[in-house]
C-alpha cells in the first residue's frame, strides 16, 4: 500500500525528488505535450526572450551533472523550438518598387533629372524668350525702316520726316539742309586742261602760256615731273614714262618743244627749249596709270556670255538693289557712265557699284561718295550725256577688276574700226536683263550715215556704232557702259559711252554713244575734285 502512495507522490510532484532514479536501460515514459492555448501563445515571445540567459547557465549545470558524457564536444545548444534566431548583420533594404536606385552622388536619378529640368527652366527659358523678343523688335524695326525709306526722308538734326519726293529736289526742307547734302551734282568745267596725250604712242603734249602745244623733251624729265603732270589731270600713283625718237614722228618740224618745271605749289609750267629742239632727239611718252589690260584672246561675233576677265573695267551701277546702268573704271576711285542714268534718282546713299564678277548680283556692292553729271546736260535732250562716280573706298584691283584707258584727244576712228560693247542690258527689245555679262562686236558708223538714220540729231560730241542690218546692238540696261577699241597701242581704250538708240538691234537704227575724247577736259577737271565738301560757287545740285 505504501509503494502505491509513493508512486502517486512522484507522479504528482516530480520536482520533489532530489535525484533521478536508476532506471537502467528501460525506456522513459513518453510525456504528452499539451498544446498551449491562444492566450499562452501571446505570452510566449516574452518567455522566449528570457531563454538565452537560461541557456548560458546550462553548460555549467551539465558539467556538474553526473550524467554528462566525458569528452563530449562543447556546443552551444540550438534555440528552443519556437524561439527566434538572433538578428543577423543589418542590410540596407532595396528600393521600393517604382523608386529609382540611388546614384553615385547619393541623389536618386529622378531627383537629379528634376533638378536638371528645373535649372534649364530657370535659365534657358528666360534667355530664349529674351532673344525672341529682341529678334522680333529688330525685325519690326527693319520693316518700319524699309517702309519709311520708301516714302519718307528722316531729317536727323531737326528730327522730322519729309516726303521722299522732296529729297534732293534742290530745296532745303530740313533745318540744316541735310536733305540736299548728299545728292547728284552738276559740274561745269570752266577751263581747259593744259595736258594732252596724242594718239601716236601716248605722247605728252603740254600747253605753254602762249596757248601753243609743245612736245616735252626727255633731257630733263624725271619721275617727279611725271607725277606732277599726272596730278594735273587727277591721277596719282606711279606713272610710266618712255621716250620716242623724233625720227619716228611724222612732220616733227611742225611741233615746238619745251621742258616741264615743277613749281613750289606743285603746279607745273612749260619752259621753252632754247635750242628750238630736244638735244637728246627724244620726247616723252607718258601713261599716268596702267590700264587697258585684258585677258581676251578671241573675238566672238554676236552677243554672247563673257567672263569678267575679258572686260575687267566693266561694272554694274545699281539703285536700291536694282541694276540701272553700266559703268567703267578709270582708276580705283572713279568710274565713267552716262548722265541720263540718274534722272529722278538723285540720293547718293541709294546707289551701289558692283564689280569684279560676270554674274549680275546685288550683294556686297560698293558705296558711292560723289556723283557728278555734266553741267550742260539736260534730261530732255541728248548732248553731254556723261557722268562720273566716285567710290567711298578704293576698289581692289585684280585680274577681274582693272581700269580702262582714256582715248587720246586726237582720236580718229576709221570706218573699218572694230569696236566692242558690253553690259547686262536686255538681250532683246522688251526682254529681261541678262544674268551674265554680254559682249558683242560692232562696227564704227560715220556721222554722215548716222545722221541720215536719226534725221540730223548726231552732234560732234557723239559717235555711232552697230550694224546697219540690225541684230547686234545695245539695249535698255546697257546705258552708261563702255564702247572700247583696240588700237595699235596694244591697250584697250574707251571711245564711247552707251547713250541712246531707236529700239534694240533694229535695221537702219544703230546705237548712239557719247564721244569720250570730246570730254577729256571735263573728265580731268572732275578727277581733281578734292574729297572735301563741294564749293557752292562751283557746284550746284541737279
Amino acid at each position: 500500500m505504501s509503494s502505491g502512495g509513493e508512486d502517486e507522490t512522484d507522479a504528482v510532484s516530480p520536482l520533489s525528488r532530489s535525484a533521478p532514479k536508476e532506471t537502467g536501460n528501460l525506456p522513459q515514459p513518453t510525456k504528452k505535450v499539451v498544446p498551449a492555448t491562444p492566450a499562452a501563445r501571446i505570452a510566449t515571445p516574452a518567455a522566449r526572450i528570457a531563454t538565452p540567459a537560461a541557456r548560458i547557465a546550462t553548460p555549467a549545470a551539465r558539467i556538474a551533472s553526473p550524467n554528462t558524457r566525458v569528452g563530449a564536444p562543447n556546443r552551444t545548444p540550438g534555440p528552443v523550438n519556437g524561439t527566434p534566431r538572433p538578428a543577423g548583420p543589418t542590410r540596407t533594404p532595396g528600393p521600393v518598387r517604382g523608386i529609382p536606385r540611388p546614384t553615385s552622388t547619393g541623389a536618386p536619378v529622378g531627383i537629379y533629372k528634376r533638378r536638371r529640368i528645373s535649372t534649364l527652366r530657370r535659365y534657358c527659358v528666360p534667355i530664349t524668350t529674351t532673344v525672341l523678343v529682341i529678334a522680333s523688335i529688330v525685325v519690326i524695326a527693319i520693316l518700319i525702316k524699309v517702309v519709311l525709306d520708301n516714302y519718307y526722308f528722316f531729317c536727323l538734326k531737326s528730327f522730322k520726316f519729309i516726303p521722299l519726293d522732296k529729297w534732293c529736289d534742290g530745296t532745303e526742307d530740313c533745318a540744316s539742309g541735310e536733305d540736299e547734302s548728299r545728292c547728284v551734282q552738276r559740274f561745269a568745267a570752266n577751263a581747259s586742261s593744259i595736258v594732252r596725250f596724242s594718239e601716236q604712242s601716248a605722247l605728252l603734249i603740254f600747253m605753254r602760256s602762249t596757248n601753243t602745244w609743245n612736245w616735252v623733251c626727255s633731257d630733263k624729265w624725271d619721275s617727279t615731273r611725271a607725277r606732277a603732270v599726272c596730278a594735273q589731270i587727277g591721277f596719282s600713283g606711279d606713272p610710266v614714262s618712255s621716250y620716242v625718237s623724233l625720227n619716228d614722228l611724222a612732220n616733227p618740224s611742225t611741233r615746238t618743244f619745251s621742258d616741264v618745271q615743277v613749281l613750289s605749289n606743285n603746279d607745273i609750267e612749260a619752259i621753252p627749249v632754247s635750242s628750238g629742239s630736244c638735244p637728246s632727239g627724244k620726247i616723252v611718252s607718258l601713261r599716268c596709270i596702267v590700264c587697258g589690260s585684258s585677258h581676251k584672246q578671241e573675238r566672238i561675233i554676236g552677243g554672247s556670255d563673257s567672263p569678267i576677265e575679258n572686260w575687267p573695267w566693266q561694272a554694274s551701277l545699281q539703285y536700291m538693289g536694282q541694276h540701272v546702268c553700266g559703268a567703267s573704271f578709270l582708276n580705283s576711285y572713279w568710274l565713267l557712265t552716262a548722265a541720263h542714268c540718274f534722272k529722278g534718282q538723285q540720293p547718293l546713299d541709294r546707289w551701289r557699284i558692283q564689280y569684279g564678277i560676270a554674274k549680275l548680283t546685288f550683294v556686297f556692292g560698293s558705296q558711292v561718295d560723289r556723283i557728278f553729271i555734266h553741267g550742260q546736260y539736260a534730261y530732255d535732250v541728248k548732248p553731254n550725256d556723261i557722268a562720273l562716280i566716285k567710290l567711298k573706298n578704293a576698289a581692289q584691283f585684280s585680274a577681274s577688276a582693272q581700269p580702262i584707258c582714256l582715248p587720246p584727244f586726237d582720236l580718229n576712228l576709221l570706218p573699218s574700226a572694230v569696236l566692242w560693247v558690253t553690259g547686262w542690258g536686255n538681250t532683246q527689245e522688251g526682254g529681261q536683263l541678262a544674268s551674265v555679262l554680254q559682249q558683242v562686236s560692232i562696227g564704227f558708223i560715220t556721222s554722215d550715215v548716222c545722221n541720215r538714220e536719226y534725221y540730223g540729231q548726231i552732234l560732234p560730241t557723239m559717235l555711232c556704232a552697230g550694224r546697219e542690218a540690225g541684230g547686234a546692238d545695245t539695249c535698255q540696261g546697257d546705258s552708261g557702259g563702255p564702247l572700247v577699241s583696240y588700237p595699235a597701242s596694244s591697250r584697250w581704250e574707251q571711245v564711247g559711252i552707251v547713250s541712246f538708240g531707236d529700239g534694240c538691234g533694229r535695221p537702219g537704227k544703230v546705237g548712239v554713244y557719247t564721244k569720250v575724247s570730246m570730254f577729256l577736259d571735263w573728265i580731268y577737271a572732275v578727277l581733281k575734285v578734292k574729297p572735301s565738301p563741294p564749293d557752292a560757287a562751283e557746284l550746284h545740285l541737279a
